[in-house]
């Protein structure tokens, strides 16, 4: 038996706990920021785009998310913006779904002195492929996304969802030529600028 003078204690407890599933699966509360990855236009770097390969229900799949975009500049390079309320499926080894079988080695987090705000993910494997990425949150970039999923664990169970926002760059080699260190790393930027413009958004 429970102790009546406990039972206002017990029944607060309780009521917070459930707040989480309210908020999420009752709910359904979100944050809406207005931006889109569609508005990232098809003439990025002098290079004009073609659709990429993938289907919505591939990224789907993959990412956990229908709000993408996929572009090809030229023969080397493919950039993929997605967008999720799920962090983990963007930033949890996103190469193992638009660049699959490139055999990378380990991420590098690298900032280019231009722009030492971004923190840029690189991946090489020495040999063909080089590629890199950014992961945008609630108008930050984000460096160590295991530690921002830690340091948020207990905001985002009580809070409403953000999205998370994944730019991705791959780069490869061709017969016509290679995508460069260079090459990736500015139409990453490029994108993700773009992206940012809109409403005026700047990173943080």
């Amino acid at each position: 038996m429970i102790d009546t003078r406990h039972l206002p204690g017990l029944a607060l407890l309780l009521a917070l706990a459930g707040i989480p599933t309210i908020i999420h699966s009752y709910m359904g509360t979100t944050v809406e920021d207005g931006l889109s990855p569609a508005a990232v236009p098809p003439r990025l770097k002098g290079l004009d785009a073609r659709p990429g390969r993938h289907t919505s229900a591939w990224v789907q799949d993959t990412y956990g998310t229908s709000n993408f975009i996929e572009r090809e500049y030229g023969d080397n390079l493919t950039l993929f913006v997605a967008r999720s309320y799920d962090p983990k499926g963007l930033y949890h080894h996103p190469e193992n779904g638009i660049a699959h079988g490139d055999s990378y080695d380990r991420a590098v987090v690298i900032r280019t002195p231009e722009r030492p705000d971004v923190p840029m993910f690189v991946l090489d494997n020495g040999d063909t492929r080089r590629s890199a990425y950014a992961l945008l949150y609630d108008g930050k970039f984000i460096e160590q996304p295991i530690r921002f999923q830690i340091r948020n664990a207990v905001s985002l169970l009580i809070k409403p969802k953000a999205l998370m926002t994944l730019f991705f760059v791959r780069g490869r080699s061709s017969r016509g030529g290679s995508a460069t260190a260079h090459d990736v790393e500015s139409l990453l930027l490029a994108a993700a600028d773009s992206f940012m413009a809109q409403k005026g958004s700047k990173p943080r």
